[in-house]
């Protein structure tokens, strides 16, 4: 009994500091958000800093070896530009940089490249195309959200005829808040907190996963009108820094555009595009949000983001698509350009330009099916039509009967594959070989009619001409056949 008692007491006794910690930790949370929504920092829009340099921004790369993010470099190591602010005629996406005054990039770190960049002083650059290009430092909001993590759990889905692909997914966004660091300091300890109010700052919500619809039943995210299964918005402290956490999951669907010129075996490459969600432009009247500033506005992925990806690929057990096998999954920079686009705030057309970023999935088709029952079996078939050739040209019924037999055999076999074939507007691969079979395999037929009024004349000649049709049309038929399936 006084083991029972003893027991009770401890029991009782944690379980009144547990609760004890968790109201504490609540408290903080709400004295936390308090700080924050009776300040004015929430009715703006929170870059992470105010810079004053050229505005050249180098694009990233992973080293799968160090696993670390590095600035992308071509093969001549010279850094790749990912995006220019103030001179975009000059410094299109992808072009290379290959000295910064008279000093060789290529020679040089990652850091002394950031260093340099961010200095407040006119730079002469010289690009890969040996074109100088002097540039001045301007001032400028910057904010650079992070895609901190992206578990990618299944690829469900990957429908070509409807151009879309489907997968099952974990995100997380992050974003540093310095102007919140006041708020914190002093009161929150390093850790993970809840923000207590729906309306507060958290997160960053411009962030848009382009997805080809936003389906609230099997998506949890920050657009969930549910706000019961909205996805958790928290904020974290760490060494002196506040940053804001959002997190998206569920299963996603996303547009793709498929080329089928080499089918069956093709190669595709698939994108899930995540853009920034605000417009990057140097024209102080067209920035969003109005500061009287040129802004700029990144989604750039974190070391996470890459790792989760790569154990996608390293803890793939079974390919459940089955006709597709995943070669490799990357994410890449890219710029979203309208040309002509009509701003209604404005009431005028200008160009846009929204940083984004690119998660590649390079996949492959698994053409074993199409060998074995399509390409095999239709050239079985040609060969009987072909092998009519080989029959003594004046038997002209058996040449006329199994050719047209094994033509009728192509064309009813046709229909058993026809669901098989995407219907395009043009020609794949296998179609080319499908057609090409149909021409040979009228051939014969053609061969045995055309010759059948000279048989009697001169047989001997059109043995000849059978003879050597049958060998050399051969070999143009197998030299066809390379030719298309050989990419």
């Amino acid at each position: 009994m006084n083991l029972t008692k003893y027991k009770f007491t401890i029991f009782l006794f944690l379980s009144t500091v547990l609760l004890g910690i968790l109201e504490a930790e609540a408290n903080v949370e709400l004295a936390f958000n308090n700080r924050v929504l009776q300040s004015n920092v929430i009715n703006s829009y929170p870059f992470q800093e105010t810079r004053k340099d050229i505005g050249l921004f180098y694009d990233f790369s992973w080293d799968k070896n160090k696993k670390q993010i590095i600035i992308k470099r071509d093969k001549n190591n010279y850094p790749v530009i990912r995006f220019s602010l103030f001179d975009k005629k000059n410094f299109p996406q992808g072009i290379s940089v290959q000295k910064y005054n008279d000093l060789d990039l290529s020679k040089v770190s990652d850091k002394i490249i950031k260093e340099l960049n961010k200095k407040n002083e006119k730079a002469k650059i010289t690009l890969n195309n040996n074109k100088v290009i002097n540039l001045k430092p301007y001032i400028y909001d910057y904010n650079d959200i992070k895609l901190s993590s992206f578990n990618l759990d299944y690829i469900n889905n990957i429908d070509t005829n409807r151009g879309l692909l489907e997968i099952s997914f974990r995100a997380d966004f992050t974003n540093k808040r310095p102007e919140l660091n006041k708020f914190a300091k002093g009161l929150l300890k390093d850790d993970f907190y809840q923000a207590m109010n729906e309306n507060a700052p958290y997160p960053i919500q411009t962030v848009e996963i382009k997805e080809y619809k936003y389906d609230v039943d099997i998506r949890k995210g920050v657009n969930t009108p549910d706000v019961a299964n909205r996805s958790q918005i928290d904020f974290t402290y760490d060494k002196g820094e506040v940053r804001t956490v959002r997190q998206e999951s569920g299963i996603g669907q996303f547009r793709q555009t498929f080329d089928f010129k080499n089918f069956p075996f093709d190669k595709q490459i698939l994108k899930i595009k995540i853009a920034s969600g605000a417009r990057s432009t140097a024209n102080i009247n067209e920035a969003w949000p109005k500061t009287g500033k040129a802004a700029v506005h990144f989604i750039t992925p974190a070391e996470g983001a890459f790792l989760g990806l790569e154990n996608y690929l390293i803890n793939i057990s079974e390919n459940y698509l089955k006709e597709w096998t995943v070669k490799n999954i990357n994410i890449e920079s890219d710029e979203i350009i309208v040309e002509n686009f009509y701003n209604k705030y404005l009431d005028k057309t200008h160009s846009y330009n929204e940083n984004s970023i690119d998660l590649i999935l390079n996949i492959e088709r698994n053409s074993a099916h199409y060998i074995y029952k399509i390409i095999i079996p239709i050239f079985l078939i040609l060969s009987i039509a072909w092998y009519v050739l080989w029959i003594p040209i004046e038997k002209l019924d058996a040449r006329l009967n199994t050719s047209i037999v094994a033509l009728l055999a192509l064309i009813a076999y046709n229909f058993v594959f026809l669901d098989d074939i995407p219907k395009l507007n043009y020609l794949t691969a296998l179609d080319k070989y499908i057609l090409l079979s149909y021409i040979w395999c009228c051939i014969p037929t053609f061969m045995s009619i055309g010759v059948s009024k000279f048989i009697v004349k001169n047989q001997r000649k059109v043995f000849i001409i059978n003879k050597k049709l049958r060998t050399w049309l051969g070999v143009i038929y197998l030299l066809f056949t390379i030719q298309i399936f050989s990419f």
